[in-house]
């Protein structure tokens, strides 16, 4: 039990670490990059002068979203599952911290007598 509850902690660290890390990467600080993406993109779609032209690239950027939103989905199912995993971790290192309390204490009043 000694060596249960510092390697449920090291673990528990660690996803955090991992989820801290895996959302930074959400933050959009690249606003002007991002824009200037956009505008270059409906400078594109001005440009066409045949519809079946512009029914190929609105397919194409259709596709590329549902690629897109599949990542997302299965990114937060991990991220979901490193959740519940940090919650049982939390329960369980919670529940040994009293448990080990009240080893000693009786541990120790068991050897008095």
């Amino acid at each position: 039990m000694k060596l249960l509850r510092p390697f449920l902690l090291l673990v528990s660290i660690i996803l955090f670490g991992w989820l801290f890390i895996s959302n930074i990467n959400l933050i959009n600080v690249a606003t002007t990059l991002n824009e200037a993406e956009i505008s270059s993109e409906i400078e594109k779609v001005n440009e066409f002068t045949e519809i079946s032209r512009l029914k190929e690239f609105a397919i194409e950027k259709i596709n590329y979203m549902e690629t897109i939103r599949n990542r997302f989905a299965e990114n937060a199912m991990i991220r979901v599952a490193v959740i519940s995993v940090l919650i049982i971790l939390q329960i369980l290192l919670y529940a040994t911290a009293g448990n080990m309390f009240s080893t000693k204490t009786s541990s120790s009043s068991s050897h008095k007598s």
